[in-house]
């Protein structure tokens, strides 16, 4: 049940050490929780915080700064809970002093995540003190881009830890495959984007695949057959070394993601080409390849995929974890 701030609770939350941050109002202690965030379809962010308890003072807990919808607090059995809220942006609830082991904080952040080109984006930053954020997509994403690098799911979710990160991901993301005929073997070579497609070559000699796309600043995965095109890759836009990602490989693809700051067009250089298979050549004695467009499914292509891409903060913060440890041990022991 929200109450408003008693008299009795004023001064305990003066006396916890009230603070002004940022020209806004802190009163109580910062919280211990957990921050777990479901996407659905149209955008709409579905949000638990997970608050660790007992405390014996007050907990100030920040919400996600968006468009609060259905907000309650209960505790884990979905009894109401007692608590103010302080009407700041973001908003931010004040639990009483309480025995409880967990008080879970449930709204809704109405189409935080917004949708242009059928690309849906979010600048997501983390409330203070947040443990852990969870994140879980909509049906149909597989996979997401977190400040500019691609990251593979599969059926999982996404962990988070820090400040937040630019995210964005493609419901149903498109897939255009191009059939390359190289040898006696037809090989298929995937593109995933909502980028418009076109000019595929694939050039034998200089160990080569272009094509061009139509918009910037558009996330492409090129899903490379590795007996085609084996990697360490290089990739160049219009000429110029740009930035890409190799970030998921099996036993015959590679997963190469990159999100070019221009329209043109994109070359994937290889290190090696048709392993194990020997070139044709046409009459005038010149390697002949043949690339041939596929219209774009809203499948990908059939390859398992088994991993997934830890972020590399949350791999920091257990090696933090584990020096301090050490240097705990270290300490004991002199004394």
């Amino acid at each position: 049940m929200k109450i408003l701030l008693s008299l009795l609770i004023i001064p305990a939350l003066i006396f916890s050490g009230s603070q002004v941050f940022g020209q806004q109002l802190s009163m109580g202690q910062n919280p211990h929780e957990r921050i777990a965030i479901t996407i659905d379809e149209t955008g709409t962010a579905h949000v638990t915080h997970s608050v660790k308890g007992p405390s014996l003072s007050p907990i100030q807990v920040d919400m996600i700064d968006g468009n609060i919808a259905n907000l309650s607090v209960t505790d884990v059995n979905g009894g109401s809970v007692e608590y103010a809220s302080m009407q700041k942006a973001p908003i931010s609830i004040i639990l009483n002093t309480s025995q409880r082991n967990m008080t879970l904080i449930k709204y809704d952040l109405v189409n935080v995540v917004s949708n242009k080109d059928g690309i849906w984006k979010w600048n997501y930053y983390e409330p203070q003190d947040t443990d852990f954020t969870e994140f879980h997509f909509p049906k149909g994403v597989d996979m997401v881009w977190a400040n500019g690098r691609p990251v593979y799911l599969g059926e999982r979710g996404l962990g988070q830890h820090g400040n937040g990160f630019a995210l964005e991901y493609i419901i149903n993301e498109p897939v255009s495959t191009q059939n390359v005929q190289f040898g006696d073997k037809n090989f298929v070579v995937g593109v995933r984007t909502v980028s418009g497609l076109g000019g595929y070559v694939f050039d034998q000699s200089q160990r080569t695949y272009t094509f061009n796309v139509d918009k910037e600043k558009v996330p492409i995965t090129v899903i490379m057959p590795q007996e085609l095109l084996s990697g360490p890759y290089y990739v160049k836009l219009n000429g110029n070394v740009t930035l890409y990602q190799e970030f998921h490989k099996n036993g015959t693809h590679a997963w190469i993601g990159l999100e070019p700051a221009k329209s043109g067009t994109v070359q994937i250089k290889g290190t090696a080409v048709g392993q194990g298979l020997q070139s044709t050549t046409d009459q005038g004695g010149q390697e002949a390849t043949v690339v041939q467009e596929q219209q774009p499914t809203g499948s990908s292509v059939p390859v398992s995929f088994n991993n997934m891409i830890i972020p590399i903060l949350i791999i920091g913060v257990i090696i933090a974890g584990i020096i301090g440890v050490i240097i705990a041990k270290k300490s004991r022991s002199k004394k």
